[in-house]
């Protein structure tokens, strides 16, 4: 399983706000979306994902001590 993380802005519609992120667990991103959209589904009118922007472990890894330093997912889901 690889995780991918979802992250969020300053929009309040967003179900989570700026500086925190969900991981999700998935054979791939197209997986990893459909979970996080069971989960918090596309705004009414939407089919787009309700976050700011989704990241590989790799590059999110890559700045995470930058804009996350010591701060865990709100959720994971596997």
């Amino acid at each position: 399983m690889k995780r991918f993380y979802y992250t969020f802005g300053t929009d309040p519609a967003f179900p989570h706000g700026a500086g925190e992120y969900v991981a999700v667990e998935a054979e791939n991103e197209t997986e990893a979306d459909q979970k996080f959209m069971d989960v918090y589904p596309p705004r009414p009118g939407s089919k787009l994902l309700n976050c700011a922007f989704v990241y590989a472990a790799e590059k999110f890894e890559a700045f995470r001590d930058k804009y996350y330093k010591g701060v865990e997912p709100v959720r994971v889901i596997k």
